[in-house]
């Protein structure tokens, strides 16, 4: 049985007590507020293609990927495919946040307080992006910690978490 596997990575952009996060256009559901990344090209390395995307994305030029947030893995069933996805911190940016999406999917691009990205978040409709997400910002994870989920018939159930390291 042969499945389709997608690669992502994806970036966690601090500055002082916010974080940027981009709101996307989809074409079948509303917009949503998300972090920052998207697909590891044929040839690419997950840093390369995060710090492509986040420039894309957000205007922001990554200085140094810095530790693995979480990770998570997707496996779709029904669809024959999968999705890995690798959420770093990112230790150093510089730019000015503006969107230049080749896609023309992202509709703005904000410097959001940890305090209200949340509410925000909150409105991912895809559990398996939502909650490992939360979980981090809140604390309630360690760092490289490792998710996994199943989606049937449309709906996405969470089989295992994995605890990385101790948070420092």
């Amino acid at each position: 049985m042969t499945y389709k596997i997608n690669h992502v990575a994806v970036g966690i952009l601090r500055q002082g007590e916010s974080i940027v996060l981009i709101q996307q256009e989809f074409t079948t559901r509303p917009p949503l507020w998300l972090l920052p990344g998207g697909m590891v090209e044929p040839g690419e390395l997950f840093q390369e293609a995060l710090v492509r995307e986040i420039a894309e994305e957000t205007g922001a030029s990554v200085e140094k990927v810095g530790r693995l947030a979480y990770a998570m893995q997707i496996d779709h069933p029904d669809r024959r495919e999968q999705t890995i996805a690798h959420i770093f911190e990112v230790e150093n940016w510089t730019g000015e946040l503006k969107s230049a999406d080749p896609d023309n999917e992202i509709l703005q691009v904000a410097l959001v307080p940890l305090a209200e990205a949340p509410a925000l978040l909150a409105e991912i409709h895809w559990i398996a992006v939502r909650e490992p997400l939360l979980t981090y910002l809140r604390g309630e994870c360690p760092l490289g910690t490792l998710w996994f989920y199943r989606e049937l018939d449309g709906v996405q159930v969470l089989l295992n978490r994995l605890p990385g390291e101790a948070s420092v």
